[in-house]
């Protein structure tokens, strides 16, 4: 996903500046290539010039290939990486060189579409690179193609910033490219700051992609592009209205009906993101069987899985969305395929579903049952060579255990068990960059975030379960984790399903502080639209202050939320 894509890929050592003028214009010579057989996944299949889906248009140029079916597959890929579906894109790109093994833009899509940096990738895309780079230096391959390739290698190189200084560059000399801005915005965008308002660079990006948007208001790829960069926004409700639009004018493309159940969950309209993740996750199915997709290939199915099972949690119906996790943690990975994408999804996120949605409930045992649904130990000891998740679910044993522990009123077992936790941080800061070589970065920045936060929340429980004297304390530890706490990211529901408000809260409730208490709540609402647990927490205040009317009303929205099953 280029959208999410921030962390850089050393090649060979090169500074890419020196590449300006080769890029740019024609080398002499030609280098021996390494074979095209290399760039090829061998459990990729070639995409096929049927279309089983609904594609993304809108892409026109000319391309340089000794073909016009390379010509095709090579368009179809670029519109697909623009479409935010990586994989069919790749597939498209290695059709087109089985054509045309010295078509310069599909060695440049076949980088791209490998970006998401899964070890499973690291040759076919280094290859890939080297092929491009021989290429030019043969003078493959029009002065805007190559252009590509300098804006592509600045990436590699230097990092999102630099692509889109090199892509803008670029573009000065090819004004009527459709794609050169759009690359520009997608490498400039910076997210947002707490208060949700836009940070320098990403102002910028969506002043350029509006500016597009002005010259072609209905085209689905700007639309498209505008939703993804400003997916991570706290209030995504502005731009919920575009969301449904975009389905309206390609309602049956995966990618677009994920989009939009992303928008519908974060706006608290639970049962119509559950609406578009099931129909997400029919397309894709029914992809997978017409094209012979393995599920370990289909990384967006598991992400749409995971995020209908969290939908489901989150409007009440806590049986159904477990039973979904549970499927979901009863796939079996091949050995052989320990390092792809489907195998990172799983073991870092879909395979942590049934306890987050657990936590979530926190019922009588919910916490043991949690506890028990993390994977053997016996498994994890295979997936040492492929991942350090192990990491995370040593994390999350300790995490429960302290919870139990509370629970059961051990102080002394739930505060061996919290320094532990503290002193395990510092340990998995330790295999960032084994983590990042294989591929797993992304998975660890939220796996880290979530542990770090419960950490701190943990830490809180403690001080308020101590003497009077010392819970004053546990307001530092809950402002700290609610300062913390992540939101939905990489188009994945947040780690943690339950708000660090409802803790906050509760600790100005003991202080018989009901205003601020009902501040932090509505506060979380803000974040978490019509999430059940804090209006529950609302309208049992409201009920203690005497205000029937307004509880009522609260109760009433609740009632709304759980109806929609």
């Amino acid at each position: 996903m280029i959208f999410a894509w921030k962390r850089k890929i050393s090649v060979h050592g090169v500074r890419m500046w020196k590449w300006f003028w080769l890029i740019l214009l024609c080398g002499a010579s030609a280098e021996k290539m390494p074979d095209i057989e290399k760039m090829l996944l061998p459990h990729v299949k070639p995409a096929s010039a049927e279309y089983f889906l609904a594609e993304p248009t809108g892409i026109k140029m000319a391309i340089t290939a000794k073909s016009p079916k390379a010509q095709e597959h090579v368009l179809r890929g670029l519109n697909l990486i623009h479409g935010g579906w990586d994989y069919r894109a790749y597939q498209h790109f290695i059709a087109a060189l089985k054509s045309d093994p010295d078509c310069l833009m599909a060695h440049f899509g076949v980088v791209f579409s490998l970006l998401d940096g899964d070890s499973e990738y690291n040759e076919p895309r280094a290859v890939a690179i080297e092929r491009a780079l021989a290429l030019i230096k043969a003078g493959a391959g029009t002065p805007l193609e190559r252009g590509y390739l300098f804006g592509l290698m600045q990436l590699l190189e230097e990092g999102p910033q630099a692509a889109a200084a090199a892509f803008e560059k670029v573009a000065q000399s090819f004004p009527n490219d459709a794609q050169l801005p759009l690359f520009e915005v997608y490498f400039r965008r910076s997210g947002f700051d707490e208060q949700g308002r836009p940070l320098p660079d990403q102002e910028v990006a969506q002043e350029k992609l509006a500016a597009l948007m002005k010259k072609s208001p209905n085209s689905p790829m700007l639309i498209h592009a505008w939703l993804m960069i400003r997916a991570e926004n706290r209030d995504v409700t502005g731009d919920l209205p575009m969301a449904r639009k975009l389905c309206e004018m390609v309602p049956d493309y995966p990618p677009y009906c994920h989009l939009l159940g992303h928008y519908e969950w974060r706006s608290g309209n639970y049962h119509l993101a559950h609406l578009a993740f099931s129909r997400c996750v029919i397309l894709y199915r029914n992809w997978m069987k017409e094209c012979g997709v393995e599920l370990v290939d289909c990384p967006e199915w598991i992400r749409a899985e995971m995020y209908r099972a969290a939908a489901v949690a989150c409007s009440g119906d806590d049986e159904s969305a477990l039973a979904m996790a549970k499927a979901l943690c009863k796939m079996k990975i091949p050995q052989e395929r320990y390092k792809s994408a489907g195998a990172r999804i799983l073991w870092w996120e879909a395979n942590t579903m049934e306890m987050r949605i657990l936590m979530r409930r926190r019922g009588p045992d919910d916490l043991k049952m949690a506890l028990a649904s993390l994977p053997s130990k016996e498994f994890v000891k295979t997936l040492t060579p492929y991942s350090r998740v192990a990491f995370y679910y040593q994390g999350l044993a300790m995490l429960l255990e302290s919870q139990i522990a509370l629970e059961e009123k051990n102080w002394e077992r739930a505060k061996e068990l919290t320094q532990a936790m503290t002193m395990h941080l510092p340990l998995m800061q330790k295999v960032r960059d084994d983590v990042s070589r294989m591929g797993e970065l992304a998975h660890f920045i939220r796996a880290y975030s979530f542990l770090d936060v419960a950490t701190l929340q943990l830490k809180g429980d403690l001080a308020m379960a101590g003497p009077e004297s010392q819970r004053g304390v546990a307001y530092n530890w809950y402002s700290g984790a609610n300062e913390r706490q992540m939101y939905a990211s990489r188009m994945m529901p947040p780690v943690s399903l339950t708000p660090t408000e409802l803790a906050l809260g509760r600790y100005f409730e003991s202080k018989n502080d009901a205003r601020r208490a009902l501040e932090v709540y509505q506060e979380g609402l803000s974040r978490w639209p019509k999430d059940l647990t804090l209006l529950s927490a609302i309208a049992a205040l409201q009920t203690k202050a005497g205000d029937e009317k307004a509880a009522e009303q609260t109760r009433a929205t609740m009632q709304e939320v759980r109806s929609e099953n």
